[in-house]
């Protein structure tokens, strides 16, 4: 297999310096590099990429860790953001945290030894202070990690909202809001999106109950459960806000139920993956936009990689989708 030593035999250079040349880290004059380039092209040799990269201090590779890839609104904002790097020469490195534990401080790790350029975050679970503790790029989704790392968001505020307006349309007595649990502080935290549409449905006299869910928890027997207990806590709740998959857990146990939908209990999902709309009856969303999202984030990460400024927060629009569980 040719390698760079070749080539510079063939030139009758060095090797440094058929190295500067064809991986443009150095000046070279512009005849040894033509005649380095003509021997590299007998030889039919190509660069080592990795080689080139490392010579430069930099990897190529975006690391985006997610909690899963089971979660469809995971999944989507994976490939979007694969998408939108690739287009920007970089490739990506898939980190799924919920196991084990420890995983999220291996690949800081990783970021720290220059293996990844950078890192977007959609994690929930880990110490905030070992992020503030890196100097290297990172970009946070739905989670403030601190001063210096940008915050790429939907606006969850509007998305309550617009949730809490077609509960108070339909009439809702008592809406479920099933919630991810946060710990911050040593204190659970409601998400932005159920704090707001909780304030609204109070304000027009709507009971709201937040019922938390384990972040760490995103399997299938885990959402049926959970529908199961919080239908037989609250028989006589007639509206329920959870995200895609959560909803059509609601769903089919509302129907198993025998309660019709949406006559007598309304369901809104929060996410808007398409996965949400394979439901019979189709399910109302409200629709966070994934594509803007991740290029938001790609974007902001890639500000951060050339040290150029970057906002600290930026808000991506929300939107309803109507279905045939809240019309």
């Amino acid at each position: 297999m040719t390698n760079i030593k070749d080539v510079a035999r063939r030139a009758g250079v060095g090797i440094a310096t058929a190295s500067r040349a064809l991986n443009g880290s150095g000046y070279v004059a512009p005849e040894t590099k033509r005649k380095i380039e003509e021997a590299a092209r007998q030889l039919n040799y190509t660069p080592s990429v990795l080689a080139r990269n490392l010579l430069r201090n930099r990897s190529g590779i975006i690391a985006v860790m997610v909690p899963t890839l089971a979660n469809p609104f995971f999944a989507e904002f994976t490939q979007a953001v694969e998408r939108f790097l690739l287009e920007q020469g970089y490739k990506t490195l898939v980190c799924c945290t919920v196991h084990p534990a420890n995983s999220e401080q291996d690949y800081l790790d990783m970021l720290e030894s220059n293996l990844v350029d950078g890192i977007i975050t959609a994690t929930h679970s880990f110490n905030d202070a070992a992020y503030q503790k890196s100097c290297k790029p990172i970009v946070s989704l739905d989670r403030s990690l601190g001063d210096g790392i940008p915050l790429i968001s939907s606006d969850h505020c509007r998305g309550g909202l617009l949730a809490a307006e077609h509960f108070a349309a339909a009439g809702c007595k008592k809406v479920l809001q099933i919630c991810g649990s946060d710990v911050q502080n040593g204190h659970l935290a409601v998400e932005e999106a159920h704090l707001s549409c909780r304030e609204a449905l109070l304000a027009e006299g709507i009971a709201s109950l937040i019922c938390f869910t384990d972040w760490n928890r995103w399997d299938f027997e885990y959402y049926r459960q959970t529908a199961q207990r919080s239908l037989d806590a609250h028989p006589d709740a007639d509206g329920i806000l959870a995200s895609d998959c959560l909803a059509m857990h609601f769903l089919r146990e509302a129907l198993q139920r025998s309660r019709k939908v949406p006559e007598e209990i309304r369901l809104i999902a929060y996410d808007g993956t398409d996965t949400a709309r394979l439901s019979s009856p189709v399910l109302s969303c409200i629709t966070q936009d994934i594509p803007v999202l991740a290029k938001s984030a790609v974007s902001a990460l890639l500000s951060r990689i050339q040290n150029l400024p970057v906002p600290e927060f930026s808000a991506c629009p929300v939107s309803w989708l109507p279905g045939a569980t809240c019309p």
